[in-house]
């Protein structure tokens, strides 16, 4: 069924719940959501009474809007995305989600097992330079840094360009400092011995991702990795 000229109750409900939205996404969901309401009434009974008993039974605007909302960005999301440097730029140079999730995590798996060995062995596989005991804290650390690199990696997912660009400066962000901060026991082992230091170090780390921005970026980052577009 095709929509025709739209009904003034059912343009005035799609005005209402894309307000927020830029136009491409605003586009999307009027289409979506005319497709809907117009599958919900049957052939040939288009009529007003019918558009509002689809529309009824959709759901009040706000509430269709307000679940909308965690599905895209919004017309503010984007103007940040917009003013951000970093982002502007990976969005104007057509960033590209990853292809091969699975190739990142046996990455990370053989990362964290190779720089393990190197820097206190395995159990019954000694370090080549015998620096120090073998300890589970490093291999643990390291798997926590290399999970940061997941971010990008939502298995399944391919998301559009806005949400990558997100996950992008999410992860851009937070790895510098945490990779210090967990890198520190890695090659200072008395850390290990003082749990008190490492949470600070942690900690550290986090306040400084916080402050030095993107806060904003960080506030996205659930929405982007649910794929908003």
């Amino acid at each position: 069924m095709t929509a025709g000229p739209l009904k003034p109750d059912l343009a005035a409900y799609l005005d209402e719940v894309t307000a927020p939205f830029p136009e491409d996404s605003a586009a999307r969901i009027r289409a979506d959501l005319t497709g809907h309401v117009l599958e919900a009434v049957a052939p040939g009974e288009a009529d007003a009474t019918a558009i509002r008993e689809a529309l009824a039974a959709l759901g009040p605007a706000a509430e269709v809007r307000a679940a909308l909302e965690g599905q895209f960005f919004t017309q503010a999301d984007v103007a940040w995305l917009e003013r951000d440097g970093q982002l502007r730029r990976l969005l104007a140079d057509g960033v590209k989600g990853p292809g091969k999730p699975w190739t990142a995590l046996l990455g990370g798996v053989a990362g964290v097992g190779v720089l393990t060995w190197l820097v206190c062995g395995w159990p019954g596989v000694p370090a080549p330079f015998a620096l120090r005991p073998f300890t589970w804290v490093v291999p643990a650390l390291l798997a926590l840094q290399f999970m940061l690199v997941l971010i990008d990696f939502p298995l399944g997912m391919r998301r559009p360009a806005r949400s990558v660009a997100v996950l992008r400066r999410v992860s851009g962000k937070l790895m510098a400092p945490l990779g210090f901060a967990l890198n520190l026991p890695v090659f200072v082992p008395s850390v290990v011995s003082e749990p008190a230091l490492l949470a600070g170090a942690l900690g550290a780390a986090l306040l400084w991702a916080c402050l030095t921005r993107p806060r904003e970026a960080l506030a996205l980052a659930g929405k982007a990795w649910r794929g908003a577009g």
